[in-house]
């Protein structure tokens, strides 16, 4: 599925691991979102390389109504990791996996090389996803 970005998704950095991310987002209020973004290059198998990742946590309720009406809400000023406004090859899975698990996962997409954010959401009490916005 495409998905397209109307406006970048700001996170302040981080230095945690994909792991750290998903237990973290698992202890978290709803709303949090993190992402990791990755390089996929294809030879002998399938190699993952981080460049950078990023959190933050939900947005206030002043920023949703924002969203609601389609407003972009500005980043602030740490919030330097982003995830652009672009069109991405978009998949959403449950987030119970780990980064060993991403290779075996990404595999279908790496026919070249490529760049991929890993976002984890917690979406709300019960639910969190993994989401894959392939560039």
């Amino acid at each position: 599925m495409t998905l397209t970005l109307s406006s970048p998704i700001a996170y302040r950095p981080t230095e945690l691991s994909f792991d750290q991310l998903v237990a973290k987002a698992a202890q978290a209020a709803p709303g949090y979102d993190a992402a990791v973004l990755y390089r996929i290059s294809l030879g002998d198998a399938l190699s993952l390389s981080r460049i950078a990742g990023g959190e933050r946590d939900g947005y206030t309720e002043e920023e949703r109504k924002m969203i609601e009406k389609g407003m972009a809400i500005a980043p602030k000023p740490y919030e330097t990791f982003r995830i652009e406004a672009a069109s991405y090859q978009f998949e959403q899975l449950p987030a119970a996996f780990e980064e060993k698990d991403l290779p075996r996962l990404l595999l279908p997409y790496a026919g070249r090389e490529r760049s991929v954010y890993v976002r984890i959401f917690h979406e709300n009490m019960l639910e969190t996803v993994m989401q894959f916005f392939l560039a």
